[in-house]
């Protein structure tokens, strides 16, 4: 007979079971949790974003964002703020359907192309599709570029390119492209090629020219792309003819340069030191020539410097007294480094006597400079607050204590000596002149 709802309500509930030990109840086991209903659909976009950061490739990105709509809207706000790469390489074996797929949703927001011209197999599809697709490029980099040139056409079909970097497979293959439609194209770089200055006339905003173990030729072209630089690095370059009108035309084009990064700076190169607005200059010893132009450095020192504010010499250059003592006339430096040089020593730091606005000193890899040297650099150099001290074997603990004794007299000065790879040792940091209240000098390892 059916029960009642006022019976159904009095039914108590199972009682307990009672362990088979007196005293103990077993507690009855616990119900399931109910199976979770939550779908990918219900994520927030802020955690799609982050599933898009882990992914390492575009294209399983896009595979991701063709999921749902609210996925590829995610994409689209994830993608909007990043500089988006994408290496031709990966695209080599993706199938037709899935290539213009992956187009259509990443290409808008490619910011950076690298080529490998030497994968040209697509080339014609895979351009064409560049040129349709990726209207916001911003950077191309190309590798084992040769005079045939795959990809080339890529450039003129872009607007809005800034950087450009492409590398060859033979310095004497003469390249021809257009940028011309590119008139914000700010950096280039050309590695092992040959340039001549030619693809690189009529550019106003271009700041930054990059040539590295180029062939150069003294063009009629040659010195127009010069003209609205402000940093030029010829690295490990050879000329085409080695005279004094080459470096002439560097000299009177640059007349806006404020950075120059140059390999060998023998004879002729004097010319260079009158450039007007020259703030920044790295040296380096080219091939056998380890000449450091006396002709160069006479100018500045008459010039006190100029303009001139840092200074990097690199390299095995050969320096003499004449040398030093011109160094030491640049009173408008405030950074000096020396590096790779085991000619620079001691008896140098003696005619350092006019570096009165110096602020931070390097040395690298001078194996002859010793705890006599830096001493006298720090009494000499009022406002020296920085040195690096990178594998200079020859530079111990005494220095460091030097330094403290100097920098405690009178008013006292704060100075920090970077010593990664010296015979300065962490017990150094125990030292009683170290743990002096009055210490003003700091010393680390890293």
């Amino acid at each position: 007979m059916p029960k009642s709802k006022t019976q159904a309500r009095l039914v108590k509930a199972p009682a307990p079971v009672r362990s088979s030990r007196p005293g103990r109840v077993q507690k009855s086991e616990p119900s399931p949790s109910p199976p979770c209903r939550t779908s990918l659909l219900d994520l927030p976009e802020d955690i799609i974003r982050l599933v898009l950061d882990f992914l390492p490739k575009m294209t399983d990105k896009v595979l991701l964002a063709c999921v749902a709509p609210k996925f590829r809207a995610a994409f689209e706000g994830w993608a909007r703020v990043q500089r988006n790469p994408l290496d031709m390489d990966s695209l080599e074996s993706v199938p037709l359907p899935q290539l213009i797929r992956f187009f259509k949703v990443a290409g808008p927001f490619i910011r950076v192309l690298q080529v490998d011209c030497a994968s040209f197999q697509k080339e014609s599809l895979l351009a064409e599709f560049v040129k349709e697709y990726c209207p916001n490029l911003e950077e191309i980099s190309y590798s084992n570029a040769t005079d045939e040139f795959h990809y080339r056409s890529i450039m003129s079909k872009m607007t809005h390119l800034k950087r450009v970097t492409i590398e060859c497979l033979d310095a004497e293959d003469v390249l021809n492209f257009d940028l011309q439609p590119n008139q914000e194209l700010e950096f280039f770089e050309l590695v092992n090629g040959c340039y001549t200055g030619k693809n690189l006339c009529g550019f106003p905003n271009l700041r930054t020219l990059v040539l590295r173990d180029c062939l150069l030729w003294n063009s009629i072209d040659f010195g127009i792309p010069l003209k609205s630089l402000h940093t030029l690095d010829l690295d490990d370059c050879c000329f085409e003819v080695m005279n004094e009108s080459l470096y002439q035309k560097i000299a009177e084009s640059c007349s806006n340069l404020v950075e120059l990064l140059f390999s060998g700076c023998d004879t002729n190169f004097e010319v260079i030191a009158h450039l007007p607005k020259l703030e920044r200059c790295t040296l380096k010893t080219w091939m056998t020539s380890n000449e450091l132009n006396m002709g160069f450095l006479s100018v500045l020192a008459e010039k006190r410097g100029s303009k001139l504010t840092h200074l990097h010499l690199s390299g095995q250059f050969q320096i003499t007294n004449e040398h030093a003592r011109c160094l030491g006339q640049l009173s408008s430096l405030t950074e000096l480094r020396f590096s790779n040089n085991d000619i620079l020593d001691d008896d140098h730091f003696k005619f350092f006597n006019e570096l009165i606005q110096l602020e931070r000193f390097g040395l690298t890899l001078c194996g002859r400079v010793m705890d006599i040297g830096m001493t006298r650099m720090l009494r000499k150099c009022l406002l020296l607050k920085v040195i690096d001290l990178n594998d200079c074997e020859q530079i111990t603990e005494g220095f460091v204590v030097n330094a403290i004794g100097l920098c405690s007299k009178g008013p006292g000065r704060d100075v920090v000596l970077n010593v990664k790879g010296t015979r300065i040792r962490p017990t150094i940091l125990t030292h009683p002149d170290y743990v002096d209240s009055l210490n003003r000098v700091r010393v680390n390892f890293n």
